[in-house]
C-alpha cells in the first residue's frame, strides 16, 4: 500500500581512527527526485540538506527521538550535476513518477537456504533455523515439474524512480553524484569514545526539508550502534534500531542487539569452501567428474543472511539490513597478505555527465530465485554463493569472452585479474568482507576483530577434470572400412580448456593463439594438457558373447609415452590368426591386430602421476576414443572341421505315442509342462548334442551355435541364430532329416563369415546366416575358440506317385561364403550318403486258397517199404508282390492245440494282436557308408517261392520241426508284404497285415513199429499227443483210432514190379495209462502207445488164401483216423471214406521171424 515517507536516513560507520569517526549517511528520497515531494519544498536534487548527527550514550536503551543526545550538525550542499544525472536516467529509463513508496511485506515470500555439508561441518549446524533447511526439499523444488498453464512470459518491468534509485546506490560513483550517499567525518564525543553508544541523523530544525518533521510518517531516521572505541579499528553497521518517540512495544531486540556486537567488524564468521568433485554442482558425493572445472564454490554465514533477508519482511520488527554486498579475499596458505578477489575498475558517463573513473573494492551480491516448479511460496538463496575459478568475481570474463568469441565491450564495471594465481596442487584460504548499503566497509588490510565458528576457510586445490580426449589422423569412419584398412594412425595430444588448462599452469597468450587453429578445427581453444605424457591403448575385439556390459572384449592393453607435447604416431600389423587371444601384446613397434574382426582401439591419455595434485587417482585417466578399424585376412584356410562324427548325418524320426491324460496330468504336477520324455524334438536334441526347451533347438550351455534349416520344415531360426523353434513338436517326424555339423575353427569375435551355402545334388537347400549375436548359453566360462554350424536339411522319403519306394541317395556341398574373399581358402566340403527306404509297401496281402503240398511217394524197388513224405502248407495270393524288390512274409501271432485231440472245448480268451517284434526306431541315425542291416526282416519269415508267381509254402514256425507236437494244433499267421531286395528300416520294412486264423500244418509223421516172432507178429504206433507249454493234453482214452494195414508183397503178372495184398486190418488198442502225462513228450511210452497183433496162423491162412506161401514177405503200416461220436466198424474199407485219416504212417517191411 502507499506509504506517506518521503526521506529516509541511515547512517553506516565506517571507521575510527583515534579521534575522528568516518561514516557514510545514506540519505534515500522515496519520491521524485527531481520534484518537490511537498509543497513549498524543493527537489532532492535541488536541495542543500542540514543534518543533526545526534550520539546517544546510554547502550542499554533503544535511542529515541526525544532522547539527550551530543548534536553535531553537518551542512550536505547538493552535488553539481545531480538534477542533470537525474534527468538523463530518466529519459534513459522513461520512468513513471506517480509510482510512490510501498509496503511490500504484505504477502512477500519466505527466503529459505539449504543447508550444504560444507556449512555443517564448519558450524555444526543442526538444522535449527526454520529458514535453512537441511533435507532434500531444495534438490526437490529443483526437479520440480512445472504446473500446467505455467507461463514463464514477463511483462516488461514498469521502472519506477524507486527501482532506479537501487540500482544507482548499487555504482558508489553515481550514488554520490546524486546525492544519495553523503560522506562525513567528525570528531566522536568523549562519552561515546569511552562507553558506546547510538548514532542517528535527522533534519536541522528551520533547515530545508525539516518541514517533514512535522507530517507524520514523512521522515524516517534510524541508529547505527557505536561499540565502544578504544583503539583505531574499522567499524561496521549491520543492522539498523528504528528511531521513534517511544520503541516499538512487544518486538525482542536480543537478536538485533547480539548482531549488531558480532559483525561491528564487517567480517562474516563462517565461511566455508569446497570443490564440486562431480558434474552436478550441488552433489556432494562422488560421481562423473565435471567436464570443465567449476573453481572453488564458496559460501558463509547462511543462518545469520537467511535470518536477515526474512526480518526485511516482519511486519512488527523495523529492523533493516544493513548490508548489501560481501567481498572476498584470497590467499595461498602460507602466506599473511590478503588480496581481493572483488577489485574492479568503474566508468561512469551518464548524458553529458562524466564522473570519471576509480580502481575499487566492488562486491559479490546474493539475492533469492523462485524457483518455477516449486508452488511453495518460498524464494531460494543459492546452496554456494560464489565460485572463483582465476579471474575476477567482477564483470565479465574477458578471456572467456573472447575465447568464446564475443565481441569486445568495455563495460561500466570491469573486475581486475587478481595477482593470486589459481592452480593445481596448491593450498588456498578465503575470507569475507561485508559491504553496506553506501559501498562501505572494512578495508582488504582490515583484521576481523570479532571470532566465529570458521572466520577463514582453507581448501586444497585439486585437479577435478579428467584429460579430454584424443584427435586420430586420419579420420576414420564410424564404421570400419574393411576395404581401406589403416596401417599407421597418428593421435594427438590431448587438449585442456579453459579455465582447467590456466589452473594446470597453461598461459593465457597460448591460449589465445589457439583460438583461430581451433576455429578451424571447430573446436573449443586449448592447450595441450601438460599432465598426460601417455596414451593407453586397450586393444578390443566385437564379440557375440551374452551378457556382457559391451560387444567388446580387451585382447591387450599397452602404453606409449607422448614425445613431449606432440603427437603420437601408432603403426599396426594386421595378422591372420584363428584365435585373436593368441595375439602378443609387445610393449613398442607395430600393434598386433586380428583380421576379419572389428577392431576397436580406446586410447586414453594418462596424466603423469603427481602427490596432492588431483581430487582422486581417477582423475588420472582421460577421456577415451572409441576408434573402429578392421582388415580383411588373405589366409582363411583350416577354416571348418567336422563337427562330430562324420560331416552328414541322417535321422529319421517316428512320431511320439500320444501320452495317457493321467501322465499328463502327473508331469504338469511335477513342473514339466507337456513336454514328453521322449518325444522326436527330444530325440533330435540328443542326437545332436543339443538342448531342447519347448519347442525349440538350443546350444548346451557353454556353447556358441549358428543353425540353419532347410525350407521343408516349419521352423523359425531365433533372431540370435542360435535357436530353432518348431511349429510344433512332431513337424520333423517322417523326414529324413541330413544334419550337416561343422566346427567354425575361428574365435567368436572372428566374423569373416557371411554366410554358409549349403547345396544338396547341387542345388541350394539353405544357408546358415552369419551371427554377430549369441544365445545366452553361450555365457560363463565358455571355450571361445571355435562355435558349432548346424544346418539341417528335410528330404520327403516317400516315393512319387506310381513309383516304389528307393533308397535316397544325397550329396552335399557345403561352402563357406566370406565377406571379402582372401588369397587363400580351403575348398568346398562334400559328402554323401545313403538313406534307406522308409516307406513301407502300400500292397496288403490277400490270399485266395490254401492247402497241403506233398512231396512225390517214394519206395524201394521191392515196395517193401516206403519213405516219409515231406509236406507243407501251400498259399495262393491273389498276385505277387508288385515291387520286384518286395516279398511275402509270415509270422504266428498265436497258437493253440487241436480241441478235438484234447477232448476240451472250454472257451479262450480272444488273443490280441501282437505289434511287430522290430526296432520301434523313435530314431534312426544313419552315418555316410553305414550298409544294409536288413532291419526287421527277422521279425518275419520270407514265404518260400514256387513254380508259380502266385503260390508260396508257408515255412514252419521258428523254433519247430516236423516231429514237434506243437503241430497237433492250430495256428493264427499274420501276412504281410515286405522290403528284401533294397534297404530299409526297421519302420518301414512290411506294409499293412493280413490276418489269417485255423492254419493246421501237416502233423508230425507217425512211426510203425512192427516186432515178428515164430507164433505173433505185432504191430505198435503212438497215438496224436497235442500239448501246450510242453505240457501233454491227450485224454487217457485216446480220441484217435489206430489201425495197422497188413500186406504181403507178390511180384506182378509180367515181373516189372511188386505189389502189396492186404491181408487183414486190425485196431490198436492203447495201452494202460499209469500216470498220464507224467511221462512228457517223447517218452519211452509214447513209442508203443497202441497195439495190435496177429498169430503166425492168421497170417498163413491169409496167405493160404491167396495162394501165397507162408514165407510171402510182409509189410506194414498205421493208418490214425478221427472217428466221430460213434466210431465205424471197418473205416479203412467197407466205410472207407467216412471217417477223416489223420495221419498215414509209411510202408514198413516186416522183418524176418528171430
Amino acid at each position: 500500500m502507499p506509504l506517506p515517507i518521503r526521506l529516509i536516513l541511515f547512517p553506516f560507520l565506517q571507521s575510527y581512527d583515534g579521534n575522528a569517526l568516518s561514516l557514510r549517511l545514506l540519505a534515500a528520497p522515496q519520491t521524485d527526485p527531481t520534484a518537490a515531494p511537498a509543497p513549498g519544498l524543493t527537489p532532492f536534487v535541488a536541495t542543500d540538506f542540514e543534518f543533526e548527527l545526534r550520539f546517544v550514550g546510554d547502550l542499554a536503551q533503544l535511542p529515541t527521538s526525544g532522547a539527550a543526545a551530543t548534536i553535531v550538525e553537518q551542512v550536505s550542499p547538493t552535488p553539481p550535476g545531480a538534477g542533470a544525472i537525474c534527468a538523463a536516467l530518466n529519459a534513459q529509463f522513461g520512468i513513471d513518477a506517480s509510482i510512490g513508496p510501498i509496503d511490500g511485506r504484505a504477502g512477500a515470500p519466505r527466503i529459505v537456504k539449504y543447508a550444504p555439508p560444507a556449512y555443517r561441518r564448519a558450524t555444526g549446524y543442526g538444522g535449527e533455523n526454520p529458514f535453512l533447511l537441511t533435507d532434500d526439499s531444495y534438490h526437490c523444488a529443483l526437479k520440480a515439474p512445472v504446473a500446467p498453464g505455467t507461463s514463464v512470459k514477463v511483462a516488461p518491468p514498469v521502472m519506477s524512480w524507486g527501482k532506479v534509485l537501487a540500482q544507482v546506490l548499487r555504482q558508489p560513483l553515481l550514488a554520490e553524484a546524486v546525492g544519495l550517499v553523503r560522506p562525513f567525518s567528525v570528531i566522536a564525543p568523549a562519552d561515546i569514545v569511552a562507553g558506546g553508544g547510538w548514532l542517528f541523523v535527522t533534519l536541522r530544525p528551520g533547515s530545508p526539508w525539516s518541514e517533514l518533521a512535522g507530517m507524520p510518517g514523512a521522515l524516517r531516521s534510524y541508529a547505527a550502534r557505536i561499540a565502544p572505541l578504544t583503539e583505531p579499528r574499522a567499524l561496521f553497521t549491520p543492522v539498523l534500531f528504528p528511531v521513534a518517540a517511544a520503541p516499538a512495544p512487544g518486538v525482542a531486540w536480543d537478536d538485533l542487539f547480539r548482531e549488531s556486537i558480532e559483525y561491528d567488524d564487517g567480517f562474516a564468521k563462517a565461511v566455508y569452501a569446497r570443490q564440486p568433485p562431480q558434474a552436478d554442482p550441488l552433489a556432494d558425493d562422488e560421481g562423473e567428474r565435471p567436464p570443465e572445472d567449476r573453481g572453488i564454490q564458496l559460501g558463509w554465514d547462511d543462518e545469520q543472511i537467511v535470518t536477515w533477508f526474512n526480518r526485511q519482511f516482519d511486519i512488527d520488527a523495523d529492523a533493516p539490513m544493513g548490508v548489501m554486498g560481501y567481498r572476498i579475499d584470497v590467499r595461498e596458505a602460507g602466506t599473511a597478505a590478503w588480496e581481493s578477489l572483488v577489485r574492479a575498475r568503474t566508468a561512469v558517463t551518464l548524458g553529458a555527465t562524466d564522473l570519471g573513473d576509480a580502481d575499487l573494492d566492488w562486491r559479490v551480491e546474493v539475492a533469492p530465485n523462485r524457483l518455477i516448479g516449486d508452488a511453495s511460496n518460498r524464494s531460494w538463496l543459492p546452496s554456494y554463493m560464489s565460485a572463483w575459478t582465476g579471474p575476477s568475481l567482477i564483470g565479465i570474463d574477458a578471456l572467456a569472452a573472447q575465447l568464446r568469441g564475443l565481441p569486445a565491450a568495455t563495460p561500466v564495471v570491469q573486475g581486475l585479474p587478481p595477482a593470486t594465481a589459481l592452480r593445481y596442487g596448491r593450498s588456498y584460504e578465503f575470507r569475507v568482507r561485508f559491504d553496506d548499503l553506501t559501498g562501505g566497509g572494512p578495508a582488504p588490510t582490515a583484521e576481523p576483530r570479532n571470532g566465529g565458528p570458521q572466520p577463514v576457510a582453507g581448501i586444497d586445490f585439486r585437479r577435478p577434470v579428467h584429460p579430454t580426449g584424443v584427435t586420430i589422423d586420419p579420420q576414420l569412419p564410424l564404421d570400419a572400412n574393411p576395404n581401406a584398412p589403416p596401417s599407421t594412425l597418428t593421435v594427438s595430444h590431448p587438449l585442456l580448456g579453459y579455465p582447467a588448462c590456466l589452473m594446470a599452469g597453461g598461459s593465457a597468450p597460448a591460449l589465445l593463439a589457439d583460438i583461430a587453429p581451433a576455429m578451424l578445427a571447430q573446436r573449443a581453444p586449448g592447450l595441450p594438457d601438460p599432465d598426460v605424457d601417455q596414451l593407453e591403448i586397450v586393444v578390443e575385439v566385437a564379440t557375440p558373447e551374452p551378457g556382457a556390459a559391451s560387444r567388446y572384449l580387451p585382447l591387450y592393453t599397452v602404453t606409449r609415452a607422448y614425445p613431449g607435447n606432440g603427437p603420437l604416431t601408432l603403426e599396426f600389423a594386421w595378422t591372420d590368426v584363428a584365435d585373436a587371444r593368441d595375439l602378443p601384446a609387445t610393449p613398442a613397434g607395430g600393434l598386433a591386430l586380428p583380421t576379419s574382426r572389428n577392431v576397436r582401439l580406446r586410447l586414453t591419455p594418462l596424466a603423469t602421476a603427481k602427490a596432492d595434485y588431483y581430487i582422486s587417482e581417477d582423475v588420472r585417466r582421460g577421456e577415451t576414443r572409441l576408434v573402429p578399424v578392421r582388415a580383411p585376412a588373405s589366409d582363411e584356410r583350416d577354416l571348418l572341421a567336422q563337427g562330430g562324427g562324420s560331416l552328414i548325418e541322417g535321422f529319421f524320426l517316428q512320431p511320439a505315442e500320444p501320452a495317457s491324460l493321467a501322465m499328463m496330468a502327473a508331469r504338469r504336477a511335477a513342473g514339466h509342462g507337456d513336454e514328453l520324455d521322449d518325444d522326436p524334438l527330444g530325440r533330435l536334441a540328443a542326437a545332436l548334442d543339443l538342448d531342447r526347451k519347448d519347442r525349440s533347438l538350443r546350444a548346451r550351455p557353454g556353447r556358441r551355435l549358428m543353425i540353419g534349416a532347410g525350407a521343408l520344415l516349419r521352423q523359425v531360426v531365433g533372431p540370435d541364430g542360435a535357436s530353432l523353434t518348431f511349429a510344433t513338436a512332431n513337424d520333423m517326424t517322417r523326414l529324413w532329416l541330413v544334419a550337416v555339423v561343422l566346427e567354425l575353427r575361428r574365435d567368436w569375435s572372428w566374423d569373416g563369415l557371411d554366410y554358409l551355402l549349403v547345396e544338396r545334388d547341387g542345388v541350394e537347400v539353405g544357408r546358415i546366416a552369419a551371427s554377430t549375436s549369441a544365445g545366452h548359453e553361450a555365457a560363463g566360462d565358455a571355450e571361445r575358440d571355435s562355435s558349432t554350424l548346424i544346418f539341417l536339411d528335410a528330404i520327403d522319403p516317400k516315393p512319387a506317385a506310381g513309383a516304389f519306394p528307393r533308397p535316397l541317395t544325397p550329396s552335399y556341398r557345403i561352402t563357406p561364403v566370406l565377406r571379402i574373399a582372401p588369397d587363400q581358402q580351403d575348398p568346398a566340403l562334400t559328402a554323401a550318403i545313403v538313406l534307406p527306404v522308409t516307406t513301407p509297401p502300400a500292397q496288403v496281402s490277400k490270399l485266395v486258397s490254401a492247402g497241403l503240398a506233398l512231396s512225390p511217394y517214394r519206395r524201394d524197388p521191392a515196395y517193401a517199404a516206403s519213405e516219409e513224405r515231406q509236406t507243407a502248407v501251400w498259399l495262393e495270393f491273389d498276385r505277387p508282390p508288385a515291387d520286384p524288390e518286395d516279398r511275402y512274409y509270415a509270422r504266428v501271432l498265436a497258437s493253440a492245440p487241436d480241441p478235438v485231440l484234447t477232448n476240451e472245448f472250454e472257451d479262450v480268451a480272444d488273443i490280441a494282436d501282437v505289434p511287430l517284434p522290430v526296432d520301434p526306431e523313435p530314431i534312426r541315425r544313419i552315418v555316410p557308408g553305414q550298409g544294409d542291416d536288413r532291419a526287421g526282416q527277422g521279425s518275419m519269415q520270407m514265404l518260400m517261392p514256387t513254380s508259380s508267381a502266385r503260390h508260396f509254402l508257408l515255412p514252419l514256425p521258428p523254433g519247430l520241426t516236423p516231429g514237434s507236437l506243437e503241430l497237433f494244433g492250430f495256428f493264427t499267421y499274420e501276412f504281410r508284404v515286405g522290403h528284401f531286395g533294397i534297404w530299409s528300416t526297421a519302420q518301414g520294412f512290411a506294409g499293412r497285415a493280413l490276418r489269417v486264423g485255423g492254419i493246421a500244418h501237416a502233423p508230425p509223421p507217425l512211426a510203425c513199429a512192427v516186432t515178428r516172432s515164430r507164433g505173433r507178429l505185432t504191430v505198435s504206433a503212438a497215438f496224436a499227443e497235442p500239448v501246450r507249454d510242453g505240457r501233454s493234453l491227450r485224454p487217457a482214452t485216446p480220441v484217435t483210432d489206430l489201425w495197422a494195414l497188413l500186406y504181403a508183397r507178390v511180384h506182378q503178372a509180367d515181373d516189372a514190379d511188386r505189389r502189396n495184398i492186404l491181408l487183414g486190418t486190425r485196431r490198436l488198442d492203447p495201452a494202460r495209462r499209469q500216470h498220464p502225462g507224467a511221462a512228457g513228450v517223447g517218452g519211452a511210452r509214447a513209442a508203443a502207445d497202441g497195439m495190435a497183433d496177429w498169430s503166425s496162423a492168421e497170417i498163413s491162412a491169409g496167405l493160404s488164401l491167396l495162394t501165397l506161401g507162408p514165407d510171402a514177405p510182409l509189410s506194414c503200416l498205421v493208418v490214425e483216423t478221427l472217428p466221430g461220436e460213434v466210431p465205424y466198424p471197418d473205416p479203412l474199407a467197407a466205410q472207407l471214406g467216412y471217417e477223416r485219416f489223420l495221419r498215414t504212417s509209411p510202408l514198413t517191411e516186416v522183418p524176418d521171424i528171430c
